[in-house]
């Protein structure tokens, strides 16, 4: 079956990733922005979702749509068998590959969703949620859906074209936002975040055909195959892992604490999750195709690798401190007192997304040089760690829940660090000292805000917030500026460059856990 457009000039120029572009430093900065205004426009229509349906739906709701969405993810890691990372990382022709690709993905991605629609009745009969058998069924018409996403959103990863992502997350995500929403103040419950899904699925994968601008061509060809599946089949097994680890507490908080303690958790880890963790897999994705094109190279990927490092951590720091000390005061700005029990679940969750940054882009350096096992062998240890200490956690708190993640997360810290170190040369003392160096100002941000929410403790929640934040920020770029002065001079010399492109361009922009 063919279906052709005419394809445009560029697409040329991805027919060879590893061989003609690994001479050239990969634009991974300039591209990250791009990624990141993407993921700024799509998940702060998400968090501005969350605020309004917090305050249209229960807690148990949002527990009730987390056990949907824990089913349809495991299905939606298989939904491709990893081809989708393997188109971005194989060397060669484009044209080559990318019929046997867009063939396998669309046979996967029907394979995936008729299993999850087969298999919907077990896990809600085994957590006595039969409501969860119509959820499950209705999200998994959006697992297949997004397979036939896979291969237009490989081809932009892997033209580094994260720019072109715009206009299809944000319009998708704006869709997705004015449904739910609607549907919430219509009464519609909890099936107003399940439509709301879909129909945020559906939109963005056309959106994809269209910006991609690739001819829809199927074909086969077994050597294809076997190459990309190779790949692919590795990455699953570490993205099945990561799957495990990131829902793990998820499952055993709804499996022993109900839907309404799930619920709870589920909104406190929504904000460091779209403000830290999504933020490291926005990098991701421009790291993973930048590292891929300097595979064959590993002291420059090394060095790459420290240089985002050297940038994720004072970005996140100063998003997770500030959330960690004036949790309770964000808990009531955005979802209102009745949420009050999460404060010290999201402080502590924050901790543990300023842990996970540090640590996250160490798997793009495993994927991009071909040893994804790297990341799997870590992921399975983190995995066999977390099971037991979270079942105890789960059966006395949420707030316990979150402990043990935080406690957790330092093994794969320091084994990432050792395993970066074995497979590119670089220096431990480098990447600690990346780590380190925005700490002393991120300690005096967080004395300033706590302070400032003491003195405020009477007073209602967004007018506490409104005066720490920038008390905070305040402190925290000033002690920056005394203690890694070269930090801040590299940081503000970013903000001034921007400044100068946005005042120089009249061209408008070319087109886990979520809900």
């Amino acid at each position: 079956m063919r279906f052709r457009r005419k394809p445009p000039p560029h697409d040329e120029g991805v027919t060879d990733v590893a061989e003609s572009a690994s001479l050239v430093a990969p634009p991974t900065g300039r591209q990250a922005l791009w990624n990141y205004l993407v993921f700024g426009l799509s998940k702060s229509s998400a968090l501005i979702t969350t605020v309004i349906v917090a305050r249209l739906l229960d807690p148990a709701d949002f527990g009730l749509f987390a056990l949907a969405l824990l089913i349809i993810n495991f299905f939606d890691y298989l939904k491709d068998l990893g081809v989708g990372a393997a188109l971005v990382q194989s060397p060669g022709s484009w044209k080559r590959f990318a019929p046997t690709g867009l063939t396998l993905v669309i046979v996967t991605g029907l394979l995936a969703g008729a299993g999850l629609a087969i298999a919907a009745p077990l896990p809600a009969s085994m957590l006595n949620q039969p409501e969860l058998t119509n959820m499950v069924r209705v999200l998994a018409i959006a697992v297949t859906i997004s397979a036939f996403g896979v291969l237009p959103a490989a081809l932009l990863r892997r033209r580094l074209d994260f720019k072109s992502r715009l206009w299809p997350e944000f319009i998708a995500a704006v869709i997705k936002a004015a449904l739910t929403i609607t549907l919430a103040a219509n009464g519609f419950g909890v099936w107003s975040l399940v439509y709301g899904q879909l129909v945020g699925t559906v939109a963005l994968t056309a959106l994809y055909w269209w910006v991609a601008r690739t001819p829809v061509v199927c074909g086969f060809d077994r050597h294809e195959a076997r190459q990309l599946l190779g790949y692919g089949l590795s990455v699953t097994g570490v993205t099945l892992l990561a799957f495990g680890i990131a829902n793990v507490d998820y499952a055993v908080v709804g499996i022993r604490l109900g839907d309404t303690a799930l619920g709870l958790y589920t909104l406190a880890f929504r904000i460091p999750d779209l403000l830290v963790l999504n933020l490291c897999i926005v990098i991701s994705e421009v790291l993973f195709s930048s590292l891929s094109r300097l595979q064959r190279d590993r002291r420059r990927v090394g060095e790459h690798y420290l240089q985002v490092v050297t940038i994720v951590v004072p970005l996140t720091a100063p998003i997770c401190v500030a959330l960690a000390a004036a949790a309770p005061a964000v808990i009531g700005t955005l979802y209102g007192p009745a949420y009050a029990d999460a404060a010290p679940v999201l402080a502590v969750l924050a901790m543990y997304g300023l842990v996970h940054s540090a640590s996250y882009h160490a798997g793009d350096v495993f994927k991009a040089i071909g040893r994804p096992g790297l990341l799997t062998a870590t992921g399975a240890v983190k995995l066999a760690l977390l099971i037991w200490p979270m079942w105890w956690a789960a059966g006395h708190s949420i707030l316990m829940v979150a402990v043990v993640l935080l406690i957790v997360e330092l093994v794969p810290l320091v084994a990432n660090m050792v395993l970066v170190r074995a497979v590119t040369g670089l220096a431990l003392t480098q990447f600690v000292r990346a780590t380190l160096r925005p700490m002393p100002a991120a300690a005096a941000m967080a004395v300033v805000m706590m302070g400032v929410t003491y003195a405020t403790g009477g007073w209602p929640a967004p007018v506490q917030l409104s005066l720490a934040l920038p008390a905070g920020l305040v402190s925290y770029l000033l002690v920056l500026r005394l203690t890694a002065r070269g930090l801040y001079d590299q940081g503000l010399s970013s903000v001034r460059s921007l400044r100068r492109s946005a005042a120089g361009t009249v061209v408008a922009p070319e087109s886990g856990k979520d809900t």
